[in-house]
Formats: structure tokens, sequence, C-alpha cells
């Protein structure tokens, strides 16, 4: 409830009404010669409707038209409407030209049908709202379901053919916005609000710029006071971020002369992941998982690691018996922990024209393959690029793979921090601007050449 516009309202209402009786009291004195008593009741009158001709009238036309906005239906014409139409003129131009009864009655049911037709649509169309949910991840060139549903809060009147479009660019705001709503898993829960506001992504030649989604559903009756709900199946071609600033609903009942629709605001985001793509050859190729990465401390492995004196906690299968007849004394063997699933995935996003498009999105998509295949491995993850100030969680990475562009940042290796994890590097550098120290515990894929040398 708008309480300022109620306020405005009955202010005007008393200013007005307030003016009105000083009009007849002007009158009166009039006839009854009191010159001065209707000078002056006239003109307090005058100024009484000045007041609310230029201060409260503005304000409540402003109102009536935000109102007119949010209520707004807009109507197209069909090609069967066209027709009916021109049946339309055809009958009414014969009728006065003949001035026949039949063809006046004719004429009246026909626009009597289209006053009808009109007032059935906007009431199908009145006191609607959408529920959008769609699934916690989602991949790209994966179909995802979707599912929409359409609530009808009307008390007596159901609605009848409604089709369902979701749009993604700012348009004409003659809708009701607190009555949509974008459900999702709840991290990734999108409110309402009363006046929603979708700030656009950032300049990107990958991101996802429109919405793909388009027609989303087709209800053919939604009760009174009751929902009906729709699961479809849609396919995203590419990764980015797809906002979406509203749907509309449509409908042509209840003789398609006409279509009508209208828009409901809404604030919210789908977000798509880049695909990972399967990587059994890359997977055996690694060094590290076959068991030939180890640390330079003591723990549980293949690789001996040394050979000491015997201690009483010593487990006696550890004991190097030929060491042990060379020295005279009991000898054991130590080997080195193996650290093959603790892995950093590193991302060194080129510059701008550094790789092609196509070369880019081709990087992309093996960065969080590589994260999907070692995450679903038990591996110890850790991810770094230039930009990502996520965390470890693998869903953090590719989230930030989604929206990634090629940036203005320098390389990551020249000033690369040596830790105890084996990385897998992705980077367009040259082979011999690589810091010798990260050869002996990196695995490099060149992006843009060939073939891909690791060490």
């Amino acid at each position: 409830m708008n309480r300022q516009a109620w306020r405005d309202f009955f202010i005007t209402v008393f200013f007005l009404g307030l003016a009105f009786v000083l009009a007849l009291l002007s009158s009166v004195a009039a006839d009854q010669h009191s010159t001065q008593l209707a000078a002056i009741a006239a003109a307090v009158s005058l100024l009484l409707a000045l007041i609310g001709a230029l201060y409260i009238i503005p304000r409540l036309a402003r109102n009536v038209r935000l109102e007119f906005l949010r209520f707004a239906i807009r109507t197209s014409v069909t090609l069967e409407g066209l027709l009916f139409i021109v049946f339309l003129v055809i009958i009414g131009f014969a009728a006065w030209n003949n001035g026949n009864n039949l063809l006046y009655l004719v004429l009246s049911a026909m626009i009597a049908f289209l006053i009808a037709a009109n007032l059935i649509a906007r009431i199908s169309l009145a006191d609607m709202s959408i529920q959008l949910r769609f699934p916690d991840h989602i991949f790209a060139g994966e179909p995802a379901t979707i599912s929409v549903t359409l609530l009808n809060h009307k008390r007596f009147m159901p609605s009848y053919s409604l089709l369902i479009e979701a749009l993604a660019e700012d348009g004409e705001r003659d809708a009701e916005p607190q009555k949509q709503s974008l459900d999702a898993p709840p991290h990734r829960r999108v409110p309402a609000s009363p006046r929603p506001r979708v700030s656009p992504p950032p300049p990107s030649r990958i991101t996802a710029s429109k919405l793909e989604l388009g027609k989303l559903a087709y209800f053919v009756l939604v009760p009174a006071r009751s929902s009906a709900r729709q699961r479809i199946e849609h396919t995203f071609e590419r990764r980015g971020r797809y906002p979406i600033t509203g749907f509309r609903i449509a409908t042509k009942f209840p003789a398609g002369f006409f279509k009508k629709w209208r828009r409901i605001d809404a604030t919210g985001e789908i977000l798509v992941y880049p695909k990972p793509q399967p990587l059994d050859d890359f997977y055996h190729g690694l060094p590290m998982l076959a068991g030939q990465i180890q640390s330079q401390a003591r723990g549980m492995g293949d690789d001996l690691y040394a050979i000491r004196r015997y201690h009483p906690s010593d487990h006696m299968r550890n004991i190097d018996w030929k060491a042990t007849a060379k020295s005279g004394s009991l000898k054991v063997r130590e080997f080195a922990r193996e650290d093959e699933r603790k892995l950093r995935i590193v991302f060194d996003n080129p510059n701008s024209g550094v790789l092609s498009e196509k070369a880019y999105e081709n990087a992309v998509r093996l960065a969080a393959s590589l994260s999907w295949h070692f995450g679903d491995k038990n591996t110890q993850l850790s991810f770094l690029s230039q930009d990502y100030k996520g965390g470890q969680q693998i869903y953090e990475f590719l989230a930030y793979l989604a929206e990634v562009q090629p940036g203005e940042s320098p390389s990551l290796l020249p000033n690369f921090s040596i830790s105890s994890d084996y990385n897998v590097i992705l980077t367009t550098q040259s082979q011999g601007t690589i810091p010798t120290s990260l050869w002996a515990c990196s695995y490099f894929v060149f992006l843009g050449a060939e073939k891909s040398p690791a060490s």
C-alpha cells in the first residue's frame, strides 16, 4: 500500500472540495449582490484550485503512470486478427452503405466479440508470477533440467494458454517485480526485490551477453489460486554468465486474433561452466600418477630414502639383511614419501591477442578438464591464476573459468613460488623462458603448440 499516494489523494479531494464549496459561496454571494464576499470567495477558490493543479495533481498523475506501467499489457495483431479486421471493415462499410439491420447486427456481434476477447486475455495475464529453478552446476554442451512454475494468484478466474519466455536485455519496466523469483540451491538462490537491478557482466568476448533460453514453457490451463509446473531440458552451447532480467507472459486466447503479453521483471543469473573433456591419455602421461614423484621426506613409499641403524620401534620387515651382514649390526631401510595425490593446476592466463578465440576456448576447456579429472581421483588439488581469488574448491575454480577472458597481467612463471605441490602448468610462454627450477616439479602444457612437451 502506497501511503504517500493515498495521502496525496485525500489532500487533493479536500482542496478541490473546499474550492468547489467556495465557488458555490461566491455564486450565492453574487446573487445576493454581496460583491466583496463574492470576489474574496472566488479568489480563494481559484487559489486552492491552482495549488491542486500545480502541486498535488502532478504527483498523483506520476503514481497513476507508474501503476499503469506496472500492469501494462502490450498487444500485437496476428495474421488471423488482420483478416478478422479486414472482414470487420468490409461488413461495417456494407452496413453503412445498405442500411441493413442484419449487417449491423453482425457488425455489433463482431465488435462485442473483440471486446470480450480482449477482456478475457487481460484477465488471463493478470496476477501471475513465475518461479524458475535450475541445477546447482551447469556445464556447457550438456542438457540441464530447468523447472518453470507458473502461479495464478487470482481468487476465482483461471488463466488459459500462456506462453513463458525468458528475457536478458533491459526493456520496458512494465511488470510486477515483487511477484517473480528465481529459485536455486541455497548458495545460488536469487532473491526477489521490489526494484530489481541486474549489473551487466564485464565486457568479454566469451561471456554470454544474451540469454539463449527463449521460449521456456507453454501452459494450457492454470486454475485459480493454484500453480502449474513444467520441466524442460536446455543445453547451453557456451560457457559464461547468463543474466535474466525478466520474463514475458503471452497469450493468444481465446481466438488467436491478437497476441497480448506483459513483462515481469526479474533479477538473477545462470552460471555455465566450461564442459570438461575426457583426459585418459593425458592422465596416463603424467609421471606423478605413476608413482614417479617423490618428496624429500621419509614416509610410506617404494623408493629408497636412506639406510640407518635399527631402533626397537622399527618393523622387522624393513631390516636390510645385506647391509646388516656387511656392517655387522642391524640396519633398516627408509623410503621416500610419495606425494602423487598433491597437485596444483596453474592456468597462466595469456594476454589478449596471443591466442585466437578458438584456441583460447580450448585452453580454458583443458584447464577445466584437468580440474574435473583429477578432482574425481581423490587428489588434493589447488589452483592458481593471475586473477583467481577463490579457494581450493573445484567449483570455485570452474566458476572462475566460466567467465575468464584474456587478461593484461604478466605471466606467473618468472616469479613462480616453488612448493611441495606438483604443478600442471598451462602457459603460452616459450620453453626458453621457463625457470629451470620449475622443470623438476612441473608438467607443462604449452598452449598453441602442436605438441605439448612435459617434464
